[in-house]
């Protein structure tokens, strides 16, 4: 308990004259000079006080039995008693648990006795020759304000070691709120501290008084998660000191900060921002607040606010550490994934059959941890459905419980038919959470699925199918392992074209496919359409960039028609004349991507014949017999919706011998076009460099070099008509 005034004076002197001289001192000091007249009590806040009662005692047993009552504010203390003399008997006085200031007296001759004196704990010391009343008393306030004050500051260090080992915010908020009543003597103690998530402060900790006092309904003091609100004006208080950071004190109620008459219960008002972490509220409901409250206050909410910066630093430290352990969780795991990837990559590499391919990606996935089911299905456009084509790991009847089969299935909504009509990775982070209730989530959940990723098989505008991975723990697939399984989608993707356009181009068996189209968005067609012309598809070659060089011949169209319509049409790149036969005639052309060439080369399928006639034109396809005919057609008629299927054809692909070709190059070619084409390929003269000039072969074959030039063309022009065109 804080003693602000002096009132209890213990005298130990065995020597009557000085105990009668002390005594009277203390009667005619104690009216003229004002209480509390050191730095702990504000100057003249309770006036003068009466003279101090003097207790007394001849001998040190004697005074420590008063001790005992633990009444006396000040120890008055002679070091020659009868029964005990020098430092050993301000030593038995200062280890007696009443623990009270002590001022020494001593004579002349003692003086450096007074000063030892005050060296071990004494808080000054008197020579009885030269003492005086005013002397006397102003020693015995002050060393009772200094002992106070030492007491405070050990008794803050030890709460500051407390508060620093506190487990929580809470538990700061309450070891604060005991320290401003215990240590400070402050009733009336609140702390709040700032919530970041709701933006606001709320009380954390309260003493009885302050609770009864700040609340609108008043909470048990001191318990931690306070469900209560500040009064109005108490709250307007705090949060005006927390924003701008800034100490409000009024330690007598002159200021008007205080929550004093109309707009409050205090008398003095101490409001100390705790950095950003809080406020702590402090203050008396009677009389003024000792300056010394003021400044032990501060150093209790320094170590308070330092407290909770260090929890702070250590929460984040821990979110960090955690941060770090999963981005590393994250980085082995992706790792890992990463492996199984491009070991599916080499896997489908070797795959001769999309079966193969497929059921090499799913068993291979399905070896990942924590990976429970994979499975990969396709989508029939025309009737809106799924299959199952493969699947690997714990599915246990799930794809039959949730309406896939091996047969075409119901349509299915969710992620899987989002990934589909996006072509996009679908996620479903967590089943409980994220999946409707039903029989999705509760076959899912028996299975341990906790999360789901769907991966479309993307291949230029074919999407190919859809592969699902289903993981038994959620937060699996992050960014970036949603990156690397769209990667994988695109590999997959372009496996299973590769591997159906290389069936497309060894299978026996084939089917054609003939469309009719109006469509515009088709260029050759289109071309007809404006210049009022027939247009036949001739080739394609690929070019160095990738791009695709078109040849294509008019019929019945002017040559600048045709090249100006070109260069003011979008679908058309680039244009250039190839062969002017009068109404017949041949065209290059670069088409602008995406275009009906490319449409068809990307889906693994050949364009036999495009044909067009003023705006209407006929596109044959061949597939392999085994390629998915049905899923082709619906594709094309969706990419051009003007379309109509007119004939599906199954046959034998016609394979032609050796002799086959060159008994048809023979009836297209003259006697002499034969003769100069023969002479000159065994003459070097396609050699590079060339072993025989044109004029040197023209020499060996009788004719001018003209002549020669004119036969090798027709014959060349022959020969790759019937390799590209026929």
């Amino acid at each position: 308990m804080i003693r602000e005034r002096l009132s209890q004076v213990l005298l130990i002197e065995d020597n009557p004259g000085d105990r009668r001289l002390i005594e009277e001192m203390l009667r005619d000091a104690a009216g003229r000079v004002p209480a509390g007249t050191g730095r702990g009590v504000a100057a003249g806040s309770r006036g003068t006080s009466g003279p101090p009662t003097v207790h007394h005692a001849d001998r040190l047993d004697e005074g420590l039995q008063q001790l005992d009552d633990g009444a006396i504010d000040v120890v008055l203390l002679d070091l020659a008693l009868p029964d005990s003399t020098g430092l050993d008997t301000l030593t038995a006085v200062l280890e007696h648990p009443a623990d009270v200031p002590v001022v020494v007296l001593t004579g002349l001759s003692d003086e450096r006795v007074g000063v030892r004196a005050v060296q071990h704990g004494a808080q000054s010391y008197l020579l009885k020759d030269e003492i005086s009343g005013e002397l006397l008393i102003r020693s015995l306030h002050h060393a009772l304000e200094r002992h106070e004050r030492e007491t405070r500051l050990t008794s803050l260090t030890t709460v500051s070691g407390g508060l620093m080992a506190a487990p929580s915010d809470d538990a700061i908020a309450e070891s604060t709120i005991e320290a401003a009543a215990d240590v400070l003597d402050l009733p009336v103690a609140v702390v709040c501290l700032y919530d970041p998530d709701r933006g606001a402060l709320h009380p954390a900790a309260a003493s009885d008084q302050g609770a009864t006092l700040l609340f609108v309904d008043g909470p048990e003091a001191g318990a931690t998660g306070i469900d209560a609100d500040l009064t109005e004006v108490a709250a307007t208080t705090v949060r005006r000191a927390f924003a701008a950071d800034r100490p409000i004190v009024d330690t007598d109620g002159s200021s008007g900060e205080a929550l004093t008459g109309e707009d409050g219960p205090l008398e003095s008002l101490l409001v100390l921002p705790l950095g950003t972490h809080g406020v702590l509220l402090a203050g008396t409901v009677d009389g003024t607040m000792p300056s010394t409250s003021v400044d032990f206050a501060r150093i209790l909410a320094t170590n308070a606010e330092a407290a909770l910066e260090r929890l702070e630093r250590e929460r984040e430290v821990r979110e960090r550490e955690a941060t770090l352990d999963a981005k590393n969780e994250a980085l082995e795991r992706l790792d890992r994934i990463n492996t199984v990837i491009r070991d599916i990559a080499q896997g489908v590499v070797r795959a001769s059959t999309r079966t193969q391919l497929e059921r090499t990606v799913c068993e291979r996935l399905a070896t990942v941890d924590h990976v429970r089911f994979v499975w990969i299905g396709t989508y029939d456009e025309l009737t809106g459905t799924f299959a199952a084509r493969a699947s690997a790991g714990a599915e246990d009847g799930y794809l039959a419980s949730v309406g896939i089969t091996t047969e075409d299935g119901p349509a299915v909504a969710g992620p899987v038919e989002t990934a589909v009509r996006t072509r996009e990775v679908q996620v479903v982070a967590d089943v409980v959470r994220d999946l409707p209730s039903g029989p999705d989530r509760e076959e899912a959940l028996k299975r341990d699925f906790r999360t789901f990723a769907s991966i479309p098989l993307v291949h230029g505008e074919t999407l190919y199918g859809v592969l699902t991975v289903y993981v038994d723990r959620p937060g699996f697939f992050t960014g970036d392992v949603q990156t690397v399984l769209g990667e994988l989608g695109e590999v997959i993707a372009h496996a299973i074209n590769a591997v159906e356009s290389k069936r497309a181009l060894i299978s026996d068996r084939v089917v054609e496919l003939e469309f009719e189209l109006r469509s515009p968005e088709v260029a050759l067609v289109e071309l007809s359409a404006q210049v009022d012309c027939g247009v036949t598809f001739r080739s394609v070659v690929p070019r160095d960039d990738d791009r695709l060089r078109i040849f294509f011949s008019t019929r019945g169209a002017e040559v600048e028609e045709v090249l100006a319509y070109a260069d003011r049409a979008l679908a058309i790149e680039e244009c250039s004349l190839v062969d002017d036969g009068g109404d017949s005639a041949v065209f290059e052309c670069t088409l602008r991507e995406p275009n009906v060439v490319s449409f068809c080369l990307d889906h693994g399928v050949g364009l036999q014949a495009l044909a067009a006639e003023r705006g209407e034109g006929r596109v044959v396809v061949e597939l392999s017999s085994d390629a998915d005919v049905r899923g082709f057609a619906a594709r094309f008629q969706s990419k051009y919706p003007e379309t109509t299927l007119v004939a599906s054809r199954e046959g034998e692909r016609s394979v032609q011998t050796r002799q086959a070709f060159e008994s048809a190059l023979n009836e297209r070619l003259t006697d002499r076009q034969a003769e100069v084409l023969r002479t000159a390929f065994l003459s070097g003269y396609f050699d590079s460099p060339r072993a025989s000039s044109g004029r040197e072969v023209a020499e060996m074959l009788g004719i001018a070099q003209p002549t020669f030039n004119h036969h090798l063309r027709a014959a060349q022009r022959k020969l790759l008509g019937l390799l590209y065109a026929e």
